[in-house]
């Protein structure tokens, strides 16, 4: 199991920098690094947007908001919507640029992410980190490729919205050699349902551990909870793609990758 979540410092944006509204999605909250000397995920994902010449905010209440798959996912759609709609006022509310317009918003969690962008459809432009993390920080962050072999895990939210290439070509930036197991696709740790019913994860990724080399010791993904169910079958460390970003775009004097 990883480490009890951080409660995120409230950061209301400084003026410097391109403004970016970040809402860090339950699972990063509650669940935090693997292991106690980590940083968190929302830690992470903060740090590389001031590298990167962003000034993020995160919305007032964030820390009492919740998307509402966790609710969805188990058949509770009215609770669910409700959830949703309190997520969304906030976005508005953070996003408002003052001038008829909305700055862009990030969550870290794919899921989340998916089901944020059908409920904002129209109104407000939400990305999952990769995908910010591909158009927007990429440009304009010096990276230096970590050798590796590096395991990609693309989880079912990622795939079903077919926005897997910018998370290729995003490791591919981070990673000299990057192996990703055929015939895995699901992880099967299906939000919480994994914690309870662990049998779903270990069939899932039955065929994961012959397609890993020896030398593979890390792995990367999207979603918190999918990384719990890989870290666990695989007794290799899984964590957000954010963290291998982050420490391959540090400077000399923070140490590279």
């Amino acid at each position: 199991m990883p480490q009890a979540g951080k409660a995120p410092k409230p950061h209301r944006g400084t003026g410097a920098g391109d403004p970016v509204v970040y809402f860090p999605a339950c699972g990063g909250r509650i669940f935090g690094a693997n292991t106690p000397d980590e940083a968190t995920l929302p830690e992470v994902i903060i740090e590389l947007l001031v590298r990167a010449g962003y000034d993020p905010r995160l919305p007032e209440g964030f820390d009492k908001l919740c998307c509402g798959q966790m609710l969805a996912s188990k058949g509770m759609a009215e609770e669910a919507e409700q959830m949703a709609d309190s997520v969304t006022a906030a976005l508005l509310r953070a996003a408002d640029d003052g001038q008829g317009g909305h700055y862009p918003v990030i969550m870290d969690a794919s899921t989340c992410s998916v089901r944020m962008q059908k409920h904002l459809a129209g109104r407000l432009t939400v990305l999952d980190f990769h995908e910010f993390a591909h158009d927007a920080l990429l440009p304009r962050l010096v990276v230096t490729r970590k050798r590796g072999p590096i395991a990609l895990h693309i989880n079912c939210s990622v795939r079903r919205v077919a926005s897997d290439s910018k998370l290729r070509r995003l490791i591919a930036a981070c990673a000299e050699e990057i192996v990703e197991p055929a015939g895995v696709t699901c992880c099967g740790f299906a939000g919480d349902r994994g914690f309870v019913v662990p049998e779903l994860n270990v069939h899932a990724l039955r065929k994961v551990h012959e397609a890993l080399p020896a030398n593979c010791c890390e792995g990367v993904s999207t979603n918190r909870t999918c990384e719990i169910g890989l870290t666990a079958e695989t007794s290799r460390p899984y964590r957000s793609i954010a963290y291998l970003l982050e420490e391959c775009s540090r400077t000399e004097t923070m140490g590279a990758c």
